[in-house]
C-alpha cells in the first residue's frame, strides 16, 4: 500500500471516530441545551436553531474542540452567547420597525395578568438578569459557574440574580416568590 493509501485509511479511521464522539455528545447534550435556549428564548423553533448552531460551531473547529475537558459546557456557553445575540437583534429590529411605523400604533401588550407564568415572567427579564437566572436555577448551576459562562464577575451574577428576583417578585408578587397562591 503507498503512503497516500496508507493516510486514506487513518483519514477514514479518524473521521469515524468523530462522527461517533459527536453522535455521543449530541444524544448526551441536545436535550438539555435545547432546553435552555427554550427557557431564554421562549420559542421552539428558535431554541432549536440556537442549539444546531451551537453544535455547527463547535464542531467546525473539532480539532481544537475535542481536546476541551468539558466539551458541554462549552456548548453551554456558546448557547446562552447565541440566545444574547439573538435578544440584541431583536432590540435593534424592534427599533427598526418603531422608526419604520412610527405613525401606527403598536398593538396594546397582552394583559400581563394572563402572564403570571414564571417562566413568561422570567422571559420579560433583561438578557443578563434572564441568563444568569436560566443558568443558576434551572441549569442548578452554582454561581462560580455561571460567572464562568457568562464571562463575568460571581459578584456581576449575585448582583443581576439579586435584581431578577426582586423583578420577578415585583411581576408576581412576594406570594409566588415564595410558593404561596
Amino acid at each position: 500500500m503507498t503512503a497516500l493509501g496508507e493516510r486514506a485509511v487513518v483519514d477514514r479511521a479518524a473521521s469515524r471516530q468523530r462522527d461517533r464522539q459527536v453522535a455521543r455528545l449530541f444524544d448526551d447534550s441536545y436535550r438539555s441545551l435545547r432546553g435552555l435556549a427554550f427557557v431564554m428564548l421562549g420559542d421552539a423553533s428558535a431554541a432549536e436553531e440556537v442549539v444546531m448552531e451551537a453544535f455547527e460551531k463547535a464542531f467546525s473547529g473539532w480539532n481544537r474542540f475535542r481536546s476541551l475537558e468539558h466539551p458541554h459546557a462549552y456548548l453551554r456557553q456558546i448557547v446562552v452567547n447565541l440566545c444574547r445575540s439573538r435578544f440584541r437583534r431583536q432590540k435593534v429590529e424592534g427599533r427598526v420597525n418603531a422608526l419604520v411605523h412610527r405613525g401606527e400604533r403598536a398593538p396594546a401588550p397582552p394583559d400581563h395578568e394572563s402572564r403570571l407564568d414564571l417562566w413568561a415572567a422570567v422571559r420579560e427579564l433583561p438578557e443578563r438578569q434572564r441568563a444568569c437566572v436560566v443558568l443558576r436555577y434551572l441549569e442548578d448551576m452554582q454561581e462560580q459557574e455561571v460567572a464562568d459562562v457568562l464571562d463575568c464577575s460571581v459578584g456581576t451574577v449575585k448582583s443581576q440574580l439579586f435584581k431578577a428576583r426582586a423583578k420577578l417578585e415585583r411581576a408576581l408578587g412576594e406570594g409566588a416568590m415564595r410558593g404561596e397562591k
